[in-house]
């Protein structure tokens, strides 16, 4: 671990941004706006961000850059001790399981960008096309896990290379790109007609949309749009350099996630409205009706290789971070060994654990739905509320410095709103 340096600050900061903007902004995003009322829930959601989702990325980073150490030996060496060992143990298992459901949407995303490619994604003309699309290459199990190979591949030789010559050096390179596309796509659909409907339900609040559910919606979407709870942003946070001031990047980080966001919102929902479709279709939102929107613009099938090579690009990136995760733990957990496991053989090994879990999602719907429940609903809450409890009553005056203000968030604040997350995910509240 010691030896991973980003080699600046910039790379850094694109490294972490990439992880979080992924899936969770490009896929999740637009379908949690359109399921919790539009602007009501944006504008919680980026006061969530900052009073919630900021600190807990600080502490996740601090954590990381305190210790240069993995998930594996950050918490023990900030503590002296193994009884918060259970914390990184559920963070492997929990990332395990997310990357792999991730790599299932991925191969979604390259199986759609290949229909893209042939025309035939062009075709959808209505509803009942696109859904029977969608549950076609979905339950088609050999075109799945041709996808998910893929997927695993190329997030594999991102990661192979090492930190600089792999991630930092790629996503120098990728997010860029991303950033390019989703304007492209912001520009086109402004002149469509109607458009001005989706800015509206975008950015004009109706707050009688504004219910405690939404409010809980946005904290928990939080969790995904800035990778908390998986690792990730601890493993970079070893990577930095001594000198790098944490505030500063995590609230670089925080910016890119949550432009990036609105930004994907800019290009779906104003396309949804001005071809009227309902912006509450859940996860297949973008499955669903993007091919639809596409299909009925001029240069549609341009448009939609556009959408989908940048969907790919979001989804690839952040399964590369999660990969990291994995990766890395495993090297430092064996970094004692007389062979310790070295990059390649845990990305072989993480690789193949992470298909696993990933073809149990495509052989079944019900896997997917509850692995997506178990990991939003509870080992991502159980993980953040362990690390603000570890930090904030710990370590945080001894070795973690935290502004008075910042400090109590993470003591008092941030567990009860936690808490809160995680019994309205389990249906308590």
């Amino acid at each position: 671990m010691k030896n991973e340096k980003f080699a600046s600050r910039l790379g850094l900061i694109l490294a972490a941004a990439a992880g979080s903007v992924g899936l969770g902004n490009i896929w999740k995003f637009p379908y949690m706006v359109g399921a919790n009322g539009g602007a009501a829930f944006l504008l919680v959601y980026i006061v969530c961000v900052i009073i919630f989702g900021l600190p807990l990325m600080m502490t996740e980073f601090m954590i990381g850059k305190t210790s240069e150490g993995s998930i594996h030996s950050a918490y023990q060496r900030l503590s002296n001790s193994k009884r918060w060992q259970w914390i990184p143990a559920l963070t492997f298992i929990s990332t395990t399981f997310i990357t792999g459901l991730y790599l299932v949407i991925v191969g979604w995303c390259i199986g759609y960008f290949c229909m893209s490619i042939t025309g035939s994604i062009n075709q959808v003309v209505d509803a009942a096309t696109a859904e029977t699309v969608f549950q076609s290459f979905s339950t088609s199990l050999w075109k799945v896990i041709t996808c998910t190979v893929v997927a695993i591949g190329l997030s594999i030789v991102i990661l192979w290379a090492g930190v600089n010559k792999g991630i930092e050096r790629l996503c120098k390179i990728l997010m860029p790109i991303l950033f390019a596309l989703l304007l492209i796509l912001v520009v086109r659909v402004a002149f469509l007609d109607g458009a001005g409907r989706g800015y509206a339900f975008l950015f004009k609040p109706d707050w009688k949309c504004l219910t405690p559910k939404v409010i809980l919606g946005a904290l928990g979407q939080c969790f995904y749009s800035l990778s908390i709870g998986m690792g990730a942003l601890i493993t970079y946070g070893a990577y930095m350099a001594k000198d790098t001031k944490v505030s500063r990047v995590a609230a670089q980080v925080v910016g890119l996630d949550t432009l990036a966001a609105i930004i994907a919102g800019c290009a779906i929902f104003p396309a949804v409205f001005a071809f009227n479709f309902c912006p509450e279709q859940g996860p297949k939102l973008v499955f669903n009706v993007i091919p639809l929107v596409f299909g009925q613009m001029p240069a549609g099938q341009v448009f939609s290789l556009l959408f989908f090579a940048l969907l790919i690009i979001a989804a690839v990136t952040s399964s590369a971070s999660l990969f990291e995760v994995l990766v890395a733990a495993l090297m430092d957990a064996t970094s004692h060994w007389k062979r310790p496991i070295s990059r390649h053989k845990g990305l072989v090994i993480c690789g193949l654990a992470c298909f696993g879990v990933a073809l149990a999602c495509a052989l079944s719907g019900g896997a997917f739905d509850w692995i997506d429940r178990l990991t939003s609903t509870c080992t991502l809450p159980i993980i953040a509320l362990g690390t603000t409890l570890f930090v904030g009553w710990f370590v945080v005056d001894k070795q973690l410095e935290f502004k008075p203000f910042t400090r109590f968030l993470i003591r008092y604040f941030i567990p009860l709103i936690i808490l809160l997350i995680f019994f309205n995910g389990i249906g308590v509240l």
